[in-house]
């Protein structure tokens, strides 16, 4: 998930750079919920009970 917000934060960098600042901030709202779904554990693997 890490890969995903990285590759959004340049998407939105080179679309804002090319002038289309208003999209660029769009994609930068979802890379930033996302970095903080995964921050908060969302999107890991649930933790296996392993009983003797």
């Amino acid at each position: 998930m890490i890969g995903i917000v990285l590759a959004l934060v340049v998407v939105a960098i080179v679309v804002s750079l090319f002038g289309g600042w208003i999209f660029g901030i769009v994609i930068a709202a979802v890379a930033i919920v996302l970095f903080v779904l995964f921050l908060a554990g969302f999107g890991r693997r649930a933790a296996s009970s392993r009983q003797p």
